[in-house]
């Protein structure tokens, strides 16, 4: 019994010094110190190096990013390790960690940690109007809307972008715009950036806007310009008309006249304002100097007035 228990014994001490001497200690855990970079953007990609001691040069490492292993690492040397970040979340610090595959693989966490950079440019997500809208219902057709507005994927500075709108008539206008783009001032917040045109946009055009130039916060810029377009239809003509407070708002007779006949659903053309005044002058006492709120105005039409 007392061999038997000696033979264990001997057998046990002599693992024990193989493996101290085989496999104890061939691979000691790996001693980071220190990595550069440590920020890079989300899309991965990112060359890292990391230097410490104990790097297994004959099995190599594994090191992962937040949990995701990275590609490509190589062992140079017992004190360095370069390695390729994979794809992570913009934003975020995540722990770096080093593994030598020998065994025993023992994993250690570097005190660093590496953080993801926002790297995604923002795009446009939705417009008012959006694109292909066909405005029909409008209660002043000089003055439908005067502003539109363009939400992003993510958060911009207003103050970068720009918005460029073009005019052009549509098949059912009387005229020609007075002139091919519209001015206007881009303000906003957040994800979203409003346009205030100086002039407010009407019937019978078709509104061209393109956005360029928006950039995010961390300085990514929209990759190409966005282009939407809305149309504004032209109303029925009429033959008589009642005088709005907005006609005459600004000034009475004939500044009050040609915007009356300017109005889309008149004659769409300010310079026909005389004949405002020919079409009513023999039907009552016509004061063109002195229009009314309420006042009714008959709208003179046909071949006889040059029409065709």
């Amino acid at each position: 019994m007392k061999k038997h228990r000696n033979i264990a014994i001997h057998a046990i001490f002599a693992f024990i010094c193989v493996w101290m001497v085989g496999c104890g200690g061939c691979n000691p855990e790996p001693v980071p110190s220190g990595m550069t970079p440590t920020e890079g953007p989300e899309t991965g990609g990112t060359s890292v190096r990391i230097t410490g001691e104990k790097f297994d040069m004959k099995n190599g490492v594994t090191v992962t990013f937040g949990g995701k292993e990275g590609q490509n690492a190589t062992v140079p040397s017992k004190t360095e390790i370069t390695v390729v970040t994979p794809a992570g979340t913009a934003g975020q610090s995540v722990d770096v960690v080093i593994t030598n595959k020998g065994k025993p693989d023992a994993p250690v966490t570097l005190t660093q940690k590496f953080t993801y950079k926002d790297a995604t440019p923002p795009t446009v997500t939705l417009t008012d109007p959006t694109d292909g809208t066909v405005i029909s219902e409008y209660e002043n057709s000089l003055n439908v809307r005067d502003s539109l507005s363009v939400t992003f994927s993510e958060a911009v500075n207003a103050n970068s972008v720009s918005i460029e709108v073009a005019v052009a008539k549509t098949e059912d206008s009387m005229s020609e715009p007075a002139a091919a783009t519209i001015s206007g001032t881009a303000s906003g917040s957040g994800d979203s950036v409003t346009f205030t045109s100086d002039m407010p946009m009407r019937a019978g055009r078709i509104y061209t806007v393109t956005v360029s130039g928006a950039t995010d916060m961390a300085g990514n810029t929209l990759s190409s310009p966005h282009t939407f377009s809305f149309s504004v239809t032209s109303p029925e003509p009429v033959d008589r008309y009642v005088v709005r407070e907005e006609d005459i708002e600004e000034a009475n007779g004939e500044a009050a006249l040609k915007h009356i006949a300017a109005r889309p659903e008149i004659y769409d053309d300010a310079e026909k304002w005389t004949r405002l005044v020919a079409g009513n002058q023999d039907d009552y006492i016509f004061d063109r100097t002195r229009l009314s709120v309420g006042q009714r105005l008959w709208i003179k039409r046909g071949p006889a007035w040059g029409d065709k």
